[in-house]
């Protein structure tokens, strides 16, 4: 599934190719209560990475406290332009209300978040109206899915600013909902010097 990146894409890249990942889950009711705080362990993993920015959206990954798991979802790149997809699962055995948008950040190899600046997009076109057009509110039912997109360019056009490139994308489901720390499909978030990301609203993943 790239529900995600083609939302992305239909605001102006062509598509050169996307990867996808279904999960299912158990199913439950009552309200689901979001976990205060995002509990990570101290201390670095075999790689060197901190185990609090190690990629928690893999496959067969546990079912976070919070009952959503955060997942990339596909990627695509043309002509300076790229674009990810991030997938929202409700992993859990409750429903879960979400609304908006993720809050995302760009972490560096050693989990620094980076200087870079989050627009809001509607997944129209357009941009300048700060994504009201997609902001709504809607419930996952245990098993269903949620997609938004992260995108920017590669573009380069001074030479005294350096290029910014991130490793991992720090994701919040909402407000409430601890973050989790995925690694994005098709490589590095190569930003050039434009230092912008931006992000789509989430909507109901299709399939």
């Amino acid at each position: 599934m790239c529900a995600a990146v083609a939302a992305v894409l239909a605001i102006g890249a062509t598509t050169v190719g996307c990867d996808a990942a279904d999960d299912g889950a158990a199913e439950g009711a009552g309200p689901a209560t979001a976990s205060p705080s995002g509990a990570a362990s101290d201390g670095a993993g075999p790689d060197g990475v901190s185990a609090e920015v190690r990629p928690s959206g893999a496959v067969g990954a546990p079912c976070p406290e919070s009952g959503v798991r955060v997942s990339p979802d596909g990627a695509s790149a043309a002509l300076g332009w790229r674009a990810v997809g991030v997938e929202l699962e409700n992993c859990g055995t409750r429903p879960f209300e979400v609304s908006g948008y993720p809050e995302v950040e760009v972490l560096d190899g050693d989990g620094e978040a980076l200087d870079v600046t989050t627009r809001l997009g509607g997944g129209t076109g357009d941009a300048s109206d700060g994504g009201a057009e997609g902001r709504s509110t809607f419930t996952l039912k245990p098993g269903e899915r949620a997609a938004a997109g992260v995108q920017w360019r590669n573009t380069v056009t001074r030479s005294d600013i350096p290029a910014t490139e991130g490793t991992f994308l720090r994701v919040r489901p909402g407000p409430g909902t601890p973050p989790q720390t995925i690694t994005p499909e098709g490589g590095p978030v190569d930003l050039g010097n434009t230092g912008t990301v931006e992000v789509t609203p989430w909507k109901r993943a299709d399939g």
